[in-house]
């Protein structure tokens, strides 16, 4: 426990219907009473009290609200936990809290209060870092990911396998120490528990890039020749004018970026500058930055005008990429005559995952075109899961990958158990780190810094 009380507001800034002021510490309940005159007597834990929130030393009535009181250990941070529920004023909020300052409380820093919850043992650091995801899910599926590992699925798994990885790193000690006394551990039925524990680091590790996607969203750049359409296009997609459209070539010289809601599928469109040989110092600069937004995309949409044939530069581009990353959509093909075909693709060249005929200016083929990404990213991109592993938990999960795997080599080459035991308490160390059962002091900060205030 902690020995000195937090306070900091909990509801965005601005204005709404209510705000919430949060302290955690042992003197929260003795500030708060000085703060909320209510019919409240004895005070008991998870009761909702209602009352006047009044300044200290003349009493006036700040406002009506609600005061919730948590006693410990059963709260969130494990700590006396008070909450006032007011009035969302911008002013009101601050005041409230400012009196809870003056009394004694400290302003929280970010993310202290579940860094508190971590450090008393209600959450451990994977269920804390799902509070976060959870406050940031940008699709249902993220949210279902960061519920479940909330409720542990993520940091079950790992305490099973570093608890199996224990009992084997047990046995090769105990025969080290006690050679005439403890018989060696079977050689086979370690290297058996090694496998099964490198099985399961497979498994979680193979969530991470669908869990990433759902997390994050689908990069999608929008590629082409000046002119075809791309920014009108991004307009039809986002539903709403977010790009400049004119009939003048060249007149998008930068990346613009939004997000885009694909039924449930996030997805981060990118639109970029024509591709073309230019003159233009302005213009190259965004020639140059569509070529790295090309690069980083996870799919990209390449545009062309339905009347022309494909461009060499964008051909050229077209053919570095695998065809699953590849889509080729016809724009303007309200005007071509009705006898009139769009050129075909040149011989040999690869075929696009999707290949489509739309107008974005007349609104023509663009939910037919939606209806393929739907069914490509589905196919291709994202898989649903329960969880998902996020860098930090990467990089543990590689290091107790490639300390298991050493030690299976120690044992096949018949070398000494000490050899064993070392990689085996890295792995566990690992594992440990996931869950925050040996963690350092600055993956704990790094974790809980990216938290806001007041959570």
């Amino acid at each position: 426990m902690h020995m000195d009380t937090i306070a900091a507001v909990s509801t965005p800034p601005g204005f709404g219907a209510i705000g919430i002021v949060r302290m955690s510490g042992p003197a929260a309940l003795s500030i708060a009473q000085r703060i909320f005159k209510g019919k409240a007597t004895n005070w008991e834990s998870h009761r909702a009290y209602y009352g006047a929130f009044c300044e200290p030393e003349n009493q006036d009535v700040l406002d009506y609200g609600l005061l919730l009181f948590m006693k410990n250990p059963h709260s969130f941070t494990g700590e006396d936990l008070v909450e006032f529920h007011c009035h969302g004023g911008h002013y009101l909020v601050e005041r409230v809290l400012s009196i809870c300052l003056e009394a004694g409380a400290r302003l929280a820093t970010a993310g202290e209060f579940s860094q508190r919850a971590f450090l008393n043992g209600k959450l451990d650091l994977t269920q804390a870092e799902a509070i976060m995801d959870l406050i940031h899910s940008p699709s249902q599926q993220a949210l279902h990911m960061a519920a479940h590992q909330l409720e542990g699925h993520l940091s079950e798994p790992i305490r099973a396998v570093r608890k199996a990885m224990i009992g084997v790193l047990a046995a090769i000690e105990a025969n080290i120490d006690f050679p005439d006394e403890v018989d060696p551990p079977e050689t086979d039925v370690i290297i058996a528990g090694l496998d099964e524990a490198t099985q399961e680091i497979q498994r979680l590790l193979a969530t991470s890039d669908a869990g990433k996607i759902w997390k994050q969203g689908i990069k999608m750049a929008l590629v082409g020749e000046p002119n075809v359409g791309k920014s009108t296009l991004l307009n039809a997609l986002l539903r709403y004018e977010r790009a400049i459209v004119s009939n003048i070539a060249g007149t998008t010289r930068d990346t613009v970026e939004d997000d885009y809601n694909l039924r449930g599928i996030p997805v981060r469109i990118v639109d970029t500058a024509g591709l073309r040989d230019t003159a233009d110092e302005i213009e190259s600069i965004g020639i140059a930055r569509t070529e790295q937004a090309l690069n980083k995309a996870d799919i990209v949409m390449f545009i062309n005008d339905a009347s022309q044939e494909l461009s060499p530069v964008v051909a050229a581009h077209m053919q570095k990429l695998p065809t699953e990353k590849i889509i080729l959509v016809h724009n303007k093909s309200d005007l071509l005559d009705t006898a009139q075909e769009s050129p075909a693709l040149p011989a040999g060249f690869p075929t696009p995952a999707i290949e489509v005929w739309i107008s974005a200016l007349a609104q023509q083929g663009i939910e037919d075109l939606e209806n393929h990404l739907f069914k490509h990213f589905s196919a291709h991109q994202l898989q649903s899961q329960d969880i998902s592993v996020n860098e930090r938990h990467k990089v543990c999960l590689l290091r107790a990958q490639e300390a298991l795997s050493r030690a299976k080599d120690t044992l096949n080459q018949a070398l000494p158990f000490d050899f064993v035991s070392i990689d085996l308490k890295e792995a566990i160390t690992a594992f440990g780190e996931i869950i925050g059962e040996s963690v350092s002091e600055e993956v704990i900060h790094e974790v809980f810094h990216r938290f806001c205030v007041g959570k």
